[in-house]
């Protein structure tokens, strides 16, 4: 989703600093910062959301129960 490219500099004048490397934005990641855009607006995002925690906390107390 992120990626890194070496910035490019000018040769030594007033205000030179050495290359840096600078994330940038690839594709995929535009793509997925909008699929997760629409669903931040979707209606039941709130329950969506949750659902990994939800989910963990259940199975967690699963396995404490076993043993």
């Amino acid at each position: 989703m992120m990626d890194t490219v070496r910035q490019r500099t000018v040769a030594p004048a007033p205000g030179f600093h050495a290359p840096v490397d600078i994330a940038v934005l690839t594709e995929r990641g535009r793509a997925e910062f909008a699929r997760l855009s629409r669903d931040e607006r979707s209606l039941d995002w709130d329950a969506r959301r949750m659902h990994h925690y939800v989910f963990s906390g259940v199975a967690a107390g699963e396995r404490a129960a076993a043993l």
